[in-house]
């Protein structure tokens, strides 16, 4: 059983109220399945808005929006060449929490996910890379 003071000292190492809201916030962001949709292209590649639209059959007008939040929650970032503006991952713990919540989803829904070294002898989906542009530009 735990005494007062153990209870005391758990209390003091938790999350304070403004990073709790922080958090819920980043979560909120990314319960929205068109978001998530983005997030997985551009774990994969860097790309303008039109082409993410082209690649999710979605409007421009609609995925500019969605990026407009996702930038704003600080998941995805922009950079400018010329008249075009590209999109990627904001950096590698962008990356990382993306590749953790599909290797959870992917667990629960009963599919093994592959760890470094496996034989791959088990029934698994491919490893999934971050795109090049979102791993090296790690802050």
């Amino acid at each position: 059983m735990s005494t007062w003071s153990d209870t005391q000292d758990l209390a003091s190492e938790l999350f304070d109220r403004d990073l709790v809201t922080e958090l819920a916030d980043t979560f909120k962001v990314l319960g929205d399945p068109t978001r998530v949709r983005i997030l997985d292209v551009l774990s994969r590649q860097e790309l303008c808005v039109g082409d993410i639209a082209t690649v999710l059959g979605l409007g421009e007008s609609a995925v500019s929006h969605q990026l407009r939040l996702l930038r704003n929650a600080r998941l995805v970032r922009q950079r400018r060449a010329g008249q075009q503006i590209f999109y990627a991952l904001d950096d590698h713990h962008v990356t990382r929490l993306f590749a953790q919540a599909h290797e959870h989803v992917q667990e629960r829904r009963g599919r093994t996910v592959p760890q470094p070294g496996a034989t791959g002898a088990e029934k698994s989906d491919p490893p999934r890379e971050p795109a090049p542009a979102a791993a090296e530009q790690e802050r």
